[in-house]
């Protein structure tokens, strides 16, 4: 199927002759996919912190250390596609888009291009209303990375959440640059909205953010409906971005100490302080999880064998299948290898009905771990999975911290710690076919599989996605 012009041709995005026929197999069902097993869900004392213990770990928490280097991580490589769409807009929307923070955008380009945006408005002409925001050959918002979009207004100024996040960072417990992953080919737009910026002009971007191209050798091959390659009109193979679970290479390149993650559309000036708070309290946590974890590692480490007996015997108890049959030196390394790891505190917040992950026990073929699970992973036609999922009264907003140091200030590697065969076989509509592709185990959900994890009940009210422009009504979003 991959002749020796299509391999050189993957070679030059990055992607070697294996992983290539990897894909190929994968997507003809020669290899399977790992499933997980939901066994329950999280709750207060079983998965997620309790909060009396949050507040302890509070209490006795001071200030980050000096040299500790705190950054954050936001995608942003998400066009805006999927955030205009139309459905159930009434008469009443044409009286308040003027209320949309980026109204003035639209009136300018109106302008620019002696466009009657008054007409347009008057008539309550929707078709041509979705002509002019979405027509390629006109504002094409569509296209647009929604973090360029503007979301808010702050002094009667439009903001968007790129330009948000970074003036955010300033004054939450992050002390060093945020990055931003981006679409290739979308740098100077983003570097743009930093300079021109109103709210940024006494800053130099480069010291403020960066901006990480999301690599194409983490790109997957799709096969058409006919089981053939998919190619573009030049004859070379197509690739698709393989979802949000590709960019766990984006966040190995960051050299700090805790990172932040969190979603580029959940972001509102009338959280800030609030969010501020949770930043601070998530990172106690994981300063005093990592405490605890080195600690146990030097101990550990130190391989006192007549002092760790004790210590063995109560993991034994627990971990009978990796450390009965042993040797005291083979359990002590054992021990040692499940210990160090990197470390993810997330935020979970009361789930009303909202799309996206939630926290389970599940078991993976070998060992049970508190989990972070999409829906697209749950066997649904299994009435007690359902049952299990349906239970789960918590999901994940991304807002999370991650430790990606060893107990000796090494950095991992972040790829060593992730499940490979949690990927997955997606259908999608690509260039008018009906195609496969491979999309990689989530950035949150796989990718993080063999991290350490702990679950910690944040406000709903930090919870305030923008998922359609028409959520940008709501007075959580308003002035």
């Amino acid at each position: 199927m991959l002749n020796q012009n299509d391999l050189v041709f993957l070679s030059s995005l990055g992607i070697s002759k294996e992983e290539a026929h990897n894909q190929v197999n994968f997507l003809e069902g020669k290899t399977e996919p790992k499933n997980l097993t939901l066994i329950r869900p999280c709750i207060h004392n079983d998965g997620v912190l309790p909060p009396e213990e949050v507040k302890r770990i509070n209490l006795e928490s001071g200030p980050p250390m000096p040299g500790i280097l705190i950054s954050r991580f936001v995608p942003s490589s998400g066009s805006a596609t999927r955030m205009f769409s139309f459905d159930g807009i009434d008469g009443d929307f044409f009286n308040k888009i003027n209320l949309l923070p980026f109204y003035s955008g639209i009136q300018r380009y109106c302008s620019e291009n002696q466009i009657d945006l008054e007409k347009i408005l008057k008539d309550k002409d929707l078709e041509e209303l979705k002509n002019l925001l979405l027509n390629e050959n006109l504002m094409n918002l569509k296209s647009q990375p929604k973090a360029l979009i503007d979301f808010h207004l702050i002094e009667n100024v439009p903001i968007s959440p790129l330009e948000q996040f970074v003036v955010n960072s300033f004054e939450d417990i992050s002390n060093s640059k945020i990055f931003f992953t981006i679409q290739d080919g979308f740098r100077e737009e983003f570097s743009l909205k930093i300079t021109n910026s109103y709210f940024l002009q006494d800053y130099e971007q480069e010291s403020i953010c960066d901006f990480i191209v999301q690599s194409k050798s983490t790109n997957s091959i799709c096969l058409d409906s006919e089981g053939e390659l998919l190619r573009a009109a030049n004859g070379d193979i197509y690739t698709h971005p393989a979802g949000h679970g590709s960019l766990l290479g984006c966040l190995n390149e960051i050299d700090a100490d805790f990172i932040f993650i969190n979603n580029i559309d959940n972001i509102s000036p009338k959280t800030i302080q609030l969010r501020h708070e949770i930043s601070k309290s998530l990172f106690n946590i994981a300063m005093s999880t990592k405490k605890n974890f080195d600690m146990m590692i030097q101990t550990f480490s130190e391989k006192n064998y007549s002092l760790l007996e004790p210590s063995i015997a109560q993991l034994e108890n627990i971990l009978p299948s990796q450390l009965k049959e042993r040797t005291i030196e083979e359990k002590v390394d054992i021990i040692i290898q499940m210990l160090n790891k990197p470390i993810r505190v997330c935020g979970v917040v009361k789930d009303e009905d909202s799309k996206g992950g939630k926290p389970f026990w599940v078991y993976d073929g070998n060992s049970e771990s508190v989990q972070i699970v999409e829906e697209s992973q749950v066997d649904f036609d299994d009435l007690n999975q359902k049952k299990v999922w349906d239970s789960c009264s918590y999901f994940n907003p991304v807002e999370m911290i991650c430790s990606i140091k060893d107990y000796s200030g090494n950095k991992f590697n972040l790829k060593d710690f992730s499940e490979d065969s949690l990927k997955m076989n997606v259908k999608r509509n690509i260039m008018g076919k009906d195609c496969r592709f491979v999309e990689r185990p989530g950035l949150w959900n796989g990718s993080m599989h063999y991290w350490h994890t702990t679950f910690v009940e944040i406000p709903s009210s930090a919870f305030t996605p923008v998922k359609n422009f028409t959520d940008l009504f709501l007075s959580i979003h308003q002035p």
